[in-house]
């Protein structure tokens, strides 16, 4: 892959490259993620590269070696219908040598200004903290972002999920875009819009009533390895559960295995059928969890949420928080109180 340098400073080399290397994928693969709640490595990271939307890999080397990374991500999304040029920031890691000692926040910032600096669109920045990493969180608002939302976790389980033959699979055009127009009306008063990771695999389902679509889910498979969860319940669920049969298909923090649902739609008062939609999927994958991550100003958050009857592993991951930072370029104020007033709309392969 053809690379450029950025930067040198500090016996530290700043490379930028389209796509992401092989060695890029092991350092990340070795990564633990999270801050004060649960710790994790993603084990898939791999496959998920193979989709993300025009991604360039920044790293921090020294001596051939990675030391950290930043992932920017270049969908374009949408704002209430409006078109904007949109890069967020994902696997922002650094390894055990140089935690902790400033070189990478300073590295960063520097490179998070150049590129805001260098874009002549107009174009949104945004940076995904999980709750609890005061770090990330310092190094993100010294480059001048600044926090505009709250994505909540929900949980969805179910110890014997059943299929259901009312449950349809897209795969035609002329479905793939009535659903387009359906989602687009559904979240026509949110920002950040983007349905690039729709149809992933032909995974988008529906239920039909009468020949008319009322629930809808695009699935992702998602395999995480969690380390460490808070408290004392934390310990024990960490302790305790993979030694429970039953419970331990519904959350194994050695292998946790489950469906991310992203681009939902549900009709008013159909909640009852887009859980029974949620779980079609689980039995169909042969797994018991799935997560999904909203605004927690969105409408149909609230929604779900109170509905309710969401399983057990909702209450593992319901305090679970990523706060959402960003920064703008070219865009004028109204523009900006824009993007930031209304819900955003939260791709759930971002979060995996």
């Amino acid at each position: 892959m053809e690379r450029s340098l950025l930067i040198q400073i500090e016996g530290y080399d700043i490379w930028k490259q389209q796509g992401i290397s092989q060695e890029a994928i092991a350092f990340l693969d070795s990564i633990s993620w999270g801050a004060e709640g649960a710790v994790y490595e993603h084990k898939n990271t791999a496959e998920h590269f193979k989709v993300i939307s025009n991604p360039y890999l920044l790293s921090i080397e020294q001596e051939g070696k990675i030391l950290g990374t930043a992932v920017f991500c270049n969908p374009q999304v949408e704002v209430q219908g409006k078109p904007f040029n949109y890069y967020y920031t994902r696997y922002f890691a650094s390894s055990p040598e140089v935690r902790g000692k400033g070189v990478v926040k300073k590295l960063a910032i520097e490179v998070m200004r150049s590129i805001r600096n260098e874009e002549e669109r107009k174009t949104i920045f945004v940076g995904f903290i999980e709750k609890g990493n005061k770090s990330s969180y310092r190094v993100t608002e010294a480059a001048g972002y600044k926090p505009i939302a709250t994505i909540q976790t929900l949980g969805f389980s179910r110890y014997f999920p059943k299929k259901s033959k009312k449950i349809e699979r897209i795969t035609d055009e002329a479905t793939k875009i009535e659903v387009i127009h359906i989602l687009k009306q559904h979240y026509q008063n949110h920002a950040l819009v983007h349905f690039d990771y729709l149809f992933d695999q032909s995974n988008y389902y529906v239920l039909r009533e009468n020949g008319k679509i009322i629930a809808g889910c695009q699935f992702h498979k998602a395999h995480w390895v969690v380390n460490r969860m808070p408290g004392i319940i934390g310990k024990i669920v960490l302790n305790v559960l993979p030694k429970v049969p039953l419970l331990n298909r519904l959350f194994n923090p050695k292998q946790f295995e489950f469906l991310a649902f992203e681009g939902i739609y549900v009709e008013k008062g159909k909640e009852k059928q887009l859980h029974e939609l949620f779980e079609h999927l689980l039995a169909q994958e042969d797994l018991r969890s799935a997560l999904i991550w909203m605004d927690q100003r969105c409408p149909y958050y609230r929604q779900i949420q109170a509905y309710g009857n969401l399983g057990l592993i909702h209450n593992f991951v319901k305090d679970s928080e990523v706060i959402i930072m960003a920064s703008y370029q070219n865009l004028n104020d109204e523009e900006i109180e824009n993007v930031e007033k209304l819900p955003l709309y939260a791709a759930a392969f971002d979060y995996i």
